[in-house]
C-alpha cells in the first residue's frame, strides 16, 4: 500500500482478531440474541464437502453447465400406473417423502390423496398439491426431498412432511440411502441411473442447462443439506438500512448500484452466521449437558443458569468472517467503550469497495452501523470496478492470469500504473488490464518529468537574488488563488489564455472528482498538461526563459510559467503522486513550510483569470 502511494495514517492499523476488535465481535453477538435477531435452528444451508462447512448464499457462485434432466417413473402403491418426475439430481430421490403437483394442474387432479412407491427403496409417499410447483418444469410433477433442498424444505414444513437426509457432511450416501450407503454422491448418482434402466423405471434422459452453486472458496460443489446453525434475523435490520438510502443519506455511486442493493435487500433471506472452520471468533455459545440449556453471554460461565450443572460444553463453530467485518466502521475505533476516536470519526464520509462485496460487507456494514451506532457508517459509498486481464476475465490463481501490482512498479513506475487504471476507470464498467496503456502513460511520466527538468535546469541559472523573488511570487496569496503578473505583450495572449484553460481545467477536474468519475479528470489534466503547457505554453516562453538576465530582475515570463506548472503539479498529484512530489520539493520554496505537496493550500487559480476571449483568440493562433 505504501508503494503504491496509498495515504493511510500508519500510525492505526486493526485486524478482526485483535483482542479489543474479538471482543466487540462477541458483543455484538450477545446483544443480537438478546434482542431476538439471533437464533439457533436446523434448517437448509448451502454445504461445502471439502471446506466441511455451512456457507452463505453470497458465497455460492453459480456456473453454468450442461447437465442432464432425468425422467423417473414413480409407480401408483394402490393400483396400476405411475407419474413421471423430472429431476436434475438422482441421487437426491432417495431422500423423497413426498411428490408434488401444482393444484391448478388438471393433469394430475385424479392422482391427489393417492400414494406412490419410491423406485429402489419402496418407500411409499403421498402425492400433494403445492402452489410452488412450476407446472411448466419437466412433466409439472416434481419430488419433494425436503433434507437437500431449500424450497423442498419450505414445502415440507406447509405439509408437515418428514425429512429423510441421505448425503452426509463429506458428500457421501448415508445409511438411509440402502444399498447405496457410503457411495460418494456422484458415483450413487451413477448407480441409481444404471438400476433405475434396469428396473424400467428410467423414462428418458435430455440435455439440460444447469446453474451449479459452488464454494467461493475451493469451488466445490456445494451439497443443500439440513444442518443444525446460528441463524440472523435481517428482516428487522434490513428496514433502517433501506430507509438511509431511500432517504439520501447514504449516496451509492454509481447510482445504478443503488437500485441493486435496494432489491436485494428487499429480498432479503436471514443470514447463516455460524461456520465449521479451525480459524475465526469463536460463537459466545455453551451448553449444558445436563439439561440442554442454551447459555450465550459474554464470559465462560462458571455453572448452567437452569439447573446449576457444571458440565458446560464451549461451542466449536467460528462467526462468519464478514459478521466481524460489518463492525468495522465502529469496531475498529474503539466501540463498545465511548472513546474519542468514536465520537470524531463516526460516521466516516466515504466507504469504497468493489461491487463484487456489496452484499458481503457494504450492506452489512449498513444494517450493523444503524443497530449499534443508530447512525449511518458512511455518507457515500463509492463502487469501483474490478480490474480484469486484457481478455477481459476475472483474475484468478486458478486461470494463471493474475498480475502482481508490485511488478508492473518496478517495471513502469508507479505513478503510470496508477495514472493508467485512474484514466481507465469508467464508472460501471470494468477496467481491462493493459501493458501497453501502462507503457504509454510512461510516456507521460517522463514528459512531465522531461519538462519540469527543463524548467528547474533553466531555473539554476537565474542568480540567486532572482530565484528568491520567484519563491516570494509562488506563495500563496490567502482568499485570492494563482492568477498571472503583467508580461511583455508577444506573452500577454499565451498567458491569459493558459491561465483561462487552467480556471476551467481546475473547475473541470472538481466537479469529476466529487462525482467519482477518475477516468475525466484523468483525460483532462493528461491533455490540459501535455497537449497544452508543454507544446504550446512552454514552447510559447522558451525564448524568455531561456534567455540570459541583463541583471537581477526577475521576467514576468518566469513567474508565470512557475505558477501554472505549480498549479498543474498539485492537479496530477492524486493520479501521479510520486513524481509531482519530487518536482514540488525541487522549486523554490519561499515561506511554504509544509512537507508535501498533498499538505499544501489547495486555492490553485483565481476565479478572475476567467477570459473566453483570450481561449479562442489562441485557438485560432494554433489553428
Amino acid at each position: 500500500m505504501e508503494r503504491l502511494g496509498a495515504s493511510c495514517d500508519w500510525t492505526r492499523d486493526r485486524f478482526t482478531m485483535d483482542p479489543a476488535y474479538s471482543r466487540a465481535a462477541q458483543e455484538v453477538f450477545v446483544r443480537l440474541h438478546e434482542a431476538g435477531l439471533l437464533y439457533r435452528g436446523k434448517y437448509i444451508v448451502n454445504w461445502c464437502p471439502r471446506c466441511g462447512t455451512a456457507v452463505s448464499d453470497l458465497e455460492v457462485v453459480h456456473d453454468a453447465r450442461p447437465g442432464k434432466l432425468w425422467y423417473i417413473r414413480y409407480p401408483f402403491a394402490d393400483g396400476p400406473g405411475y407419474l413421471s418426475v423430472a429431476t436434475t439430481r438422482p441421487e437426491s430421490m432417495l431422500g423423497d417423502t413426498a411428490v408434488a403437483v401444482n393444484p391448478a394442474d388438471e393433469r394430475f387432479r385424479a392422482a391427489l390423496g393417492r400414494r406412490l412407491v419410491l423406485p429402489l427403496l419402496h418407500r411409499v409417499i403421498p402425492v400433494i398439491a403445492d402452489a410452488f410447483v412450476d407446472p411448466q418444469f419437466g412433466t409439472g410433477a416434481v419430488k419433494v426431498t425436503p433434507a437437500h433442498d431449500a424450497n423442498d424444505f419450505e414445502i415440507a414444513l406447509r405439509h408437515n412432511l418428514p425429512r429423510v437426509e441421505v448425503i452426509d457432511a463429506d458428500a457421501r450416501m448415508t445409511e438411509e440411502a440402502g444399498p447405496y450407503r457410503r457411495l460418494d454422491r456422484y458415483e450413487a448418482r451413477d448407480a441409481i441411473v444404471q438400476d433405475l434402466r434396469e428396473q424400467g423405471l428410467l423414462e428418458k434422459i435430455e440435455d439440460y442447462a444447469l446453474s451449479v452453486g459452488t464454494c467461493q472458496r475451493c469451488k466445490t460443489v456445494v451439497e443443500p443439506r439440513l444442518s443444525t446453525q446460528w441463524f440472523m434475523k435481517m428482516k428487522p435490520l434490513a428496514e433502517p438500512a433501506i430507509r438511509v438510502v431511500e432517504e439520501g443519506r447514504i449516496r451509492i455511486v454509481p447510482e445504478n448500484y443503488r437500485k441493486i442493493y435496494l432489491d436485494w435487500m428487499a429480498n432479503i433471506h436471514d443470514w447463516c452466521v455460524s461456520r465449521q472452520l479451525w480459524w475465526g471468533h469463536r460463537l459466545p455459545v455453551w451448553y449444558c449437558d445436563a439439561c440442554g440449556e442454551v447459555v450465550v453471554t459474554r464470559r465462560a460461565p462458571a455453572a448452567c443458569p437452569k439447573c446449576q450443572g457444571r458440565s458446560l460444553r464451549a461451542e466449536t463453530d467460528v462467526l462468519d468472517t464478514w459478521f466481524s467485518s460489518a463492525l468495522w466502521p465502529f469496531a475498529t475505533l474503539g466501540w463498545p467503550d465511548d472513546t474519542e476516536d468514536l465520537r470524531r470519526f463516526y460516521p466516516t464520509d466515504l466507504m469504497i469497495m468493489g461491487f463484487d462485496i456489496l452484499f458481503f460487507w457494504g450492506a452489512r456494514m449498513i444494517m450493523l452501523g444503524m443497530k449499534f451506532m443508530n447512525d449511518v457508517p458512511f455518507r457515500e459509498l463509492y463502487i469501483h470496478a474490478l480490474v480484469r486481464d486484457a481478455e477481459k476475465q476475472k483474475m484468478s490463481k486458478t486461470k494463471g492470469n493474475v498480475i502482481d501490482p508490485l511488478e508492473v512498479t518496478e517495471k513502469f513506475g508507479t505513478d503510470a500504473v496508477r495514472f493508467a487504471l485512474g484514466i481507465s476507470a469508467a464508472p460501471g464498467t470494468d477496467i481491462a488490464f493493459s501493458y501497453d496503456k501502462v507503457e504509454s502513460y510512461r510516456a507521460f511520466a517522463n514528459k512531465i518529468w522531461n519538462a519540469g527538468r527543463f524548467i528547474l535546469m533553466n531555473l539554476g541559472k537565474l542568480p540567486a537574488p532572482a530565484r528568491d523573488k520567484l519563491a516570494s511570487a509562488l506563495d500563496p496569496i490567502p482568499g485570492l488563488g494563482v492568477e498571472p503578473v503583467v508580461a511583455p505583450a508577444h506573452l500577454r495572449l499565451a498567458d491569459s489564455w493558459i491561465f483561462s484553460r487552467l480556471l476551467t481545467v481546475t473547475r473541470e477536474m472538481n466537479q469529476a472528482l466529487a462525482n467519482y468519475r477518475f477516468h475525466e479528470a484523468a483525460f483532462t489534466i493528461y491533455h490540459f498538461f501535455w497537449h497544452e503547457f508543454c507544446d504550446w505554453y512552454l514552447e510559447w516562453v522558451k525564448p524568455e526563459i531561456t534567455a540570459p538576465l541583463e541583471d537581477d530582475r526577475l521576467p514576468a515570463g518566469w513567474v508565470n510559467l512557475a505558477r501554472v506548472f505549480e498549479a498543474s503539479l498539485h492537479l496530477l498529484h492524486p493520479f501521479m503522486p510520486f513524481i509531482t512530489e519530487e518536482l514540488w520539493h525541487q522549486l523554490p520554496r519561499g515561506a511554504r513550510g509544509a512537507p508535501s505537496i498533498s499538505l499544501t493550500a489547495f486555492s490553485l487559480v483565481s476565479e478572475r483569470v476567467a477570459d473566453p476571449v483570450s481561449e479562442k483568440q489562441f485557438q485560432t493562433v494554433q489553428e
